[in-house]
């Protein structure tokens, strides 16, 4: 406070009044089947109300069925593991599209969440570095807030007037989200997800007269919604070169718009589709160096000189770390993952937020260049994820939904 306003002993109390009721309304699929592949769809059909879709969540409960002797556990992040993509529309038009929600989420949870963050969000399944809970009966209840899935809700915190969409689709199978534990070796433990119920809560505001009237005006007039927010964009090499100790990668040609503002990698081997692997951790296959090139220009300027063979890892450590103030201007830290544990879950985190301006003008073509002390691993994936900016356009009398950045 300062000192001017000790004085103000006659000012008025403040306060918020805006919202006038605060209700929860829950949607369902149409179809409910919830098979491994299927396409479920949540409609909000109704553009006339003010929907606080950014604190929506999705509630999730089913039951896990064991065959055999050997112990059963959740992965981390299990529920995300659950769909290979979801999807949120608003007026028929794509928003944001994840591929691989399981993988992208928990990259971002390992850059942007904190401790006590797990702790609020282990009734989503998120509950680092512990297994999300499974009931004695095999049952299984979770919570996962939409912010989770799609980071639009974490940029865009505003309330939408318009229909919408969330479209999730069934991982083909469910093998990502579980850990099998077999107590002899000869025995083999045969897991299936049976999920009962989906649905989505979302909350709907009531402004208070002055406010609504202030809004509808504006929406007749068609004045334009502007919705920004970052992408997280995946993609896969599905196997570095076995025996080599270099790979070079063309990630892809893009335009200027969606030049990568980070880029983040990270590798596994034979880690997907298996019930004995977690598919949460990321191997360092001995990496030396990483080298993003978009259009000549190198980030970093200078080479890495990793050696986790001998815990030399400080300068990825450090990237890693200071990812999250980078990313939300703040100077807040938020690094689940400490230096001896960011050994197992090695994320190569590179920032290209600051770049010459030749390269925002023209069509950009991303390559990686990566290196090992050793020869990579047989069955080893790489994934590449490209942090980049997107601006929406909304009309909301004429429900016009296009593309500015």
């Amino acid at each position: 406070m300062s000192s001017h306003q000790t004085f103000d002993l006659f000012r008025r109390p403040s306060m918020d009044e805006s919202i006038q009721k605060v209700e929860w309304r829950t949607y369902y699929p149409y179809v409910k089947s919830f098979r491994n592949n299927d396409v479920i769809e949540i409609i909000i059909n109704q553009a006339d109300v003010f929907d606080a879709t950014y604190d929506g969540q999705i509630l999730i409960s089913g039951k896990i069925t064991k065959v055999g002797n050997g112990g059963v556990s959740f992965v981390n992040n299990a529920v995300a593991f659950m769909f290979s993509s979801a999807t949120y529309e608003i007026n028929a038009k794509e928003l944001e599209s994840i591929r691989e929600v399981g993988l992208v989420s928990t990259v971002r949870g390992y850059l942007c969440y904190s401790d006590e963050d797990s702790k609020h969000l282990s009734i989503a399944g998120w509950n680092y570095p512990d297994a999300p809970t499974l009931n004695a009966d095999g049952t299984f209840n979770f919570l996962v807030p939409l912010k989770h899935i799609f980071n639009l809700f974490n940029d865009y915190r505003m309330v939408t007037c318009s229909k919408q969409c969330i479209k999730l689709i069934r991982a083909s199978n469910d093998s990502n989200c579980f850990l099998v534990k077999e107590k002899v070796t000869t025995d083999k433990t045969t897991v299936t997800l049976d999920i009962q119920n989906i649905e989505v809560k979302i909350k709907r505001l009531y402004p208070n007269d002055e406010i609504k009237l202030s809004l509808l005006k504006a929406i007749k007039a068609d004045t334009p919604i502007l919705i920004p927010y970052r992408q997280w964009d995946l993609h896969m090499l599905p196997a570095l070169t076995p025996g080599a100790t270099k790979e070079i990668w063309a990630v892809k040609t893009t335009s200027a718009i969606e030049s990568p503002r980070y880029v983040i990698v990270g590798f596994q081997t034979a880690k997907q589709n298996k019930f004995t692997e977690d598919p949460t951790h990321f191997d360092n296959i001995d990496i030396t160096n990483i080298r993003l090139t978009l259009n000549g220009e190198s980030f970093p300027n200078e080479r890495m000189r990793l050696n986790f063979a001998k815990n030399d890892y400080a300068e990825a450590h450090y990237n890693y770390t200071e990812f999250y103030p980078s990313y939300s201007n703040t100077l807040q830290k938020k690094s689940l993952l400490d230096y001896l544990t960011f050994r197992n879950h090695a994320l190569f985190v590179i920032d290209c937020s600051r770049r010459d301006e030749s390269i925002k003008s023209s069509t950009v073509d991303v390559r990686l260049d990566i290196e090992a002390a050793q020869g990579f691993p047989d069955n080893t994936s790489a994934y590449c994820i490209i942090v980049h900016d997107c601006i929406m356009e909304h009309l909301p009398l004429s429900e016009i939904v296009k593309n500015l950045a």
